[in-house]
């Protein structure tokens, strides 16, 4: 008994594994080395759907991946901001919990990291200092690994 529960375990993590590679990557048109996309276009808004962008950020189309979209994407996110680096913090210090995220801990430094779970995803948000001016945000949500016991 003990035999066939390890087998269907095993059957259903590789059938999981297997979905989850076939699901659809989603690419916002126009990915060409450096391409844009406003965070106020739809497609922004809506593939990126439960997190929050601030209001003129820039999607930077070709480092991004989208898997999925709404409020269920897995991927990255990168994002070109007029925030400075302690601004862009705070933002998503503050406004990740009205999109349903939960901090785990956060480390403001050179790269602040921010850390958020959400159900059975966990985000992750990078933030650094532009050579101009602002800061490029990476916003990375994965899905959460299932403990063994």
């Amino acid at each position: 008994m003990h035999q066939y529960l390890k087998a269907m375990i095993i059957v259903g993590l590789g059938f999981g594994l297997l979905t989850a590679c076939a699901a659809p990557i989603t690419q916002i048109p126009g990915g060409a080395e450096g391409q844009t996309l406003n965070s106020s276009d739809p497609q922004v808004a809506n593939s990126y759907a439960d997190i929050p962008i601030p209001l003129d950020d820039v999607l930077i189309v070709s480092e991004s991946l989208l898997l999925n979209t709404g409020e269920q994407w897995i991927g990255r996110a990168v994002f070109r901001s007029k925030l400075n680096t302690t601004q862009a913090f705070d933002y998503f210090h503050q406004h990740m919990s009205t999109h349903g995220w939960i901090s785990i801990t956060s480390v403001q430094s050179e790269v602040s990291v921010l850390t958020f779970e959400k159900a059975n995803r966990v985000a992750t948000v990078q933030i650094k200092k532009r050579a101009v001016s602002g800061s490029e945000i990476k916003v990375t949500v994965t899905p959460r690994e299932v403990a063994n016991n």
